[in-house]
């Protein structure tokens, strides 16, 4: 397929006129939110001789609502390979259907076989990367495409997945622990809602006045409910997403007299301070890991107040 099909193709999915100007060619897999692009490059390592992987999400800006611009979908055309998941972005969505048809790009679907299921916040909660045991699954997913683009490394890549795949199960077992040692149930989240997989995989219940699309916004009754349940459970932290603005966390907490923690939902690398001061510095490289033992479990462990 010429650069030109696929730009017709997104058409109604573009941005303005970004030019990202990345190296791309058969030997470069495109992930599609920084989640997975850590995962891919997880699995690819760094030899000379393997597949390079790019976010193609561009520091600051956030995975769920970024679209991309017309020269950021020429390097998705011309890299051998595009990691995506299902459900997350239309614009996803059409690009990989698009890319398939044309069958010279390696698409890897990273949520295939991961059930979706009805959260209190959405039907078809897709946020099944907030899990660590599902993200075992995702990491297996881009490796099965990995090693079909580059047979010749097939083992190198298994390993990387299944040494990853051992840190994503300690993170689990971090997770469960913080769990465990808690005296409070409930988290109080003031931007959207990505994070109830935490209550199917771990029971922490997750109340949110926004919805799971970081363009939704709370009504004053959803807000005055979510006072209420603050000062009934005797809930005195409220949480953001690192990528959003912050402004409903900054009233939420005035007028609770609660404070602020924030969160990441691993779509929006930060390169510095989030908007919101609480005394964390982040780095563009981060990586999965990274967002979650300096930023979620540090959070969730004041705000369920573990002992």
């Amino acid at each position: 397929m010429s650069g030109g099909s696929l730009l017709a193709g997104l058409a109604g999915c573009l941005g303005g006129d970004d030019d990202p100007e990345l190296d791309v060619d058969e030997n470069t897999v495109i992930a599609s939110m920084p989640a997975l692009w850590d995962f891919t490059r997880q699995i690819a390592g760094e030899d000379d001789d393997t597949l390079e992987s790019f976010d193609i999400v561009p520091v600051g800006e956030h995975g769920h609502d970024w679209n991309p611009e017309p020269a950021t979908v020429e390097d998705i055309d011309h890299a051998g390979g595009f990691v995506y998941m299902r459900d997350f972005a239309s614009w996803q969505d059409d690009a990989a259907e698009q890319l398939e048809a044309d069958g010279e790009t390696t698409v890897i679907d990273a949520s295939e076989g991961i059930e979706f299921f009805d959260s209190p916040a959405e039907d078809n909660d897709e946020h099944w990367w907030m899990d660590p045991v599902y993200c075992q699954d995702g990491v297996d997913n881009i490796a099965d495409g990995l090693a079909d683009m580059d047979p010749d490394n097939e083992d190198y890549y298994r390993d990387n997945a299944a040494a990853f795949n051992e840190e994503l199960e300690e993170l689990h077992e971090d997770m469960q622990d913080v769990v465990d040692r808690a005296t409070l149930d409930t988290i109080v989240v003031a931007t959207h809602d990505s994070f109830q997989w935490w209550n199917q995989q771990y029971g922490i219940q997750v109340e949110s006045p926004v919805g799971t699309s970081p363009d939704d916004s709370a009504s004053p009754d959803e807000v005055e409910e979510v006072e209420a349940l603050m000062h009934e459970r005797d809930i005195d932290h409220v949480l953001y997403d690192v990528g959003e603005p912050a402004r409903l966390a900054e009233s939420l907490a005035e007028e609770t007299d609660a404070e602020f923690l924030p969160l990441t939902p691993v779509e929006t690398q930060i390169d510095g301070a989030p908007e919101l001061d609480t005394g964390i510095t982040m780095e563009p490289d981060w990586g999965y890991t990274d967002h979650f033992y300096e930023i979620n479990l540090p959070s969730l462990e004041t705000a369920l107040k573990a002992e």
